[in-house]
């Protein structure tokens, strides 16, 4: 992973947005504890959440995974 993985990808994207981890959490169906942790690198995101946060951020999944 280039560039920090996952949560780095996460919490630029959120960031670019000016959004919270409470307001990403809320817009993705998770709490702002799970974001949380996926940006520190508590834990990765599952299938189901990067289906929702591909979405979210208008981006496909080679976009999402090329920036970890």
């Amino acid at each position: 992973m280039k560039n920090g993985g996952v949560g780095k990808v996460i919490r630029v994207m959120r960031k670019s947005k000016n959004l919270s981890q409470a307001e990403l959490g809320e817009k993705l169906g998770y709490s702002a504890r799970t974001v949380s942790d996926w940006e520190n690198g508590n834990t990765e995101p599952n299938v189901a959440a990067i289906k929702a946060i591909v979405a979210f951020f208008e981006i496909s999944y080679e976009e999402f995974f090329e920036e970890t």
